[in-house]
């Protein structure tokens, strides 16, 4: 985004022109040049991002370790992994909140070499938010425009178009103060897209809200992201949502990826056990030299059989885990609740076993 001024210079110059012709003021030709500015950030930047060899210490302590990744122009990417990986160091770094020891940071296709955070066409929502409590949620989300000197009936047609596009219409003049945890998420993340980023961070935005609100907020940011055009970059420890949101997962431990993959690789061929358990319970089964992992689900109970015994069985609402007795040790199965009912199966009975793959 850093040479976008001169090019929307260009495109507003014949209509600024014009306007200076006809006498008309200086808001005339700025409102003008910010329509022009608009026009040209609607046609969309590639916001790519490439990390290579990129190494963060906090005084003695590595922090990042020698790190690679690509970001595609429009991807939704989740860095995943327990507190302290670094998952959040990374995502400072590439919005320049931090200062790297060496390795480099392209966005757009430059390296990000001092370059400072307003000019990386970053935006990072916290977890804190970092709303301003004495301001209503229309003048927090018009600030980084205030900020910019943009028209204020630009700022007003905007902030009405970014609450709507967070379902918070009529809320422009609500205090922030006299809103509630969801309704402050949204207000931050139209501040966010106030900005005009063509690259979104989020560190940990939802952490503080219910199981319902997470999954509501992070529906709308992965719609927010496909109607802007966005490149997204979300930091969570919850592997659902990751999962469910993500184009790919980076999963950290350490100050490393593991393993960077769509959800379903990552999910059904695990790089190693680290990644592996990560995404839940894994058996280990022996087949001949060799030693397979196979995911609870893809384990199918056979009423008929005689090989295994029915050691536990934990109702978990729509699902029940089955754990088998075999000549290997504890194997366990996820079933569906209503076909386990349909099997009549109970703790104590002989069954079969059979690995789906």
């Amino acid at each position: 985004m850093h040479n976008l001024g001169r090019q929307w210079t260009c495109a507003a110059a014949p209509v600024i022109g014009m306007l200076s012709g006809c006498g008309c003021g200086r808001a005339m030709v700025r409102r003008a040049l910010w329509e022009c500015v608009e026009r040209e950030e609607e046609k969309g930047v590639d916001m790519g991002v490439r990390i290579e060899k990129l190494c963060v210490s906090f005084g003695k302590m590595r922090v990042l370790h020698e790190m690679n990744m690509e970001i595609g122009d429009g991807e939704f990417v989740s860095l995943l992994g327990a507190s302290g990986c670094g998952k959040s160091t990374l995502l400072k770094s590439i919005a320049g909140l931090l200062e790297t020891e060496s390795g480099r940071i392209e966005i757009d296709g430059k390296v990000m070499d001092n370059v400072a955070p307003e000019k990386r066409g970053t935006v990072i929502v916290f977890q804190d938010l970092r709303l301003f409590p004495h301001m209503t949620a229309g003048k927090n989300i018009a600030f980084p425009m205030s900020i910019k000197k943009v028209p204020k009936e630009l700022q007003r047609k905007t902030v009405e178009r970014l609450l709507a596009q967070v379902q918070l219409e009529g809320y422009g003049n609500r205090k922030i103060r006299e809103m509630s945890g969801g309704q402050m998420q949204r207000v931050a993340l139209a501040r966010a897209l106030a900005a005009k980023p063509g690259l979104l961070l989020l560190d940990e935005p939802f952490s503080g809200l219910d199981e319902r609100l997470r999954t509501e907020m992070g529906e709308l940011v992965r719609k927010l992201h496909r109607e802007n055009g966005l490149t997204t970059v979300l930091v969570t420890h919850d592997k659902q949502e990751a999962l469910k949101f993500s184009d790919r997962i980076a999963l950290m431990s350490g100050g490393r990826i593991l393993q960077y993959d769509t959800p379903q690789k990552i999910y059904r061929h695990p790089a190693c056990r680290e990644v592996a358990e990560y995404f839940g319970r894994m058996n280990y089964i022996r087949e001949g030299d060799r030693e397979i992992g196979v995911r609870p689900f893809d384990v199918r109970i056979l009423p008929s059989g005689n090989d295994c015994t029915v050691e536990e069985i934990v109702f978990m609402g729509e699902t029940a885990e089955v754990r088998l007795g075999t000549p290997q040790g504890a194997v366990y199965c996820l079933v569906m609740s209503r076909e386990l009912d349909g099997m009549g199966i109970e703790a104590g009975m002989r069954v079969g076993m059979e690995i789906a793959f």
